[in-house]
């Protein structure tokens, strides 16, 4: 396994970068969570990358018809909030949780900021340039970081990469 991502649709949400009031914001789109687990490498995070914004998981109501139907988050043009969570990277061994499978902290970081710049090179490229271009936010790597949001539902996804 090398990394694990999980999406959760969310209409806003705000995440404390520097552990102090220096707050970034999202609103209607996704927060996603991500893991770096010992054996991650490049192809898998770029993956992962196209993944969170082509992938048509996400229900949209479509207003003209009254429906659910799936939708991608740059077809939409959602925001997108990245937050680097190691303790997806965790196991159950009896009562405790473990973190051996977790990739080294250093090698950790290069590959979030490989990720966080493949999501925003791949909104800029889909920016149509007028005020619907969705905004970009990402966490602090290594730091413990306050999060809220707002949600119409539990609609998140966990998705596993080799």
């Amino acid at each position: 396994m090398a990394m694990r991502v999980v999406m959760q649709s969310v209409e806003r949400a705000s995440l404390l970068v520097d552990n102090v009031d220096k707050w970034v914001e999202i609103g209607r789109g996704l927060v996603v969570y991500v893991c770096f687990l010992k054996e991650a490498h490049e192809d898998a995070v770029k993956k992962a990358a196209h993944d969170v914004l082509h992938c048509k998981i996400f229900p949209h109501v479509d207003e003209a018809c009254q429906r659910h139907r799936p939708a991608a988050a740059l077809g939409e043009n959602w925001d997108i909030m990245v937050v680097p969570q190691a303790t997806l990277g965790g196991k159950l061994k009896g009562k405790q949780a473990q973190y051996h499978g977790q990739c080294e902290k250093a090698k950790g970081e290069e590959l979030y900021q490989l990720f966080c710049g493949s999501l925003a090179e791949g909104i800029a490229a889909h920016d149509r340039g007028d005020a619907s271009a969705p905004t970009f936010a990402a966490g602090t790597y290594g730091n413990r970081q306050g999060l809220k949001f707002e949600s119409l539902g539990p609609f998140s996804h966990h998705v596993e990469y080799q």
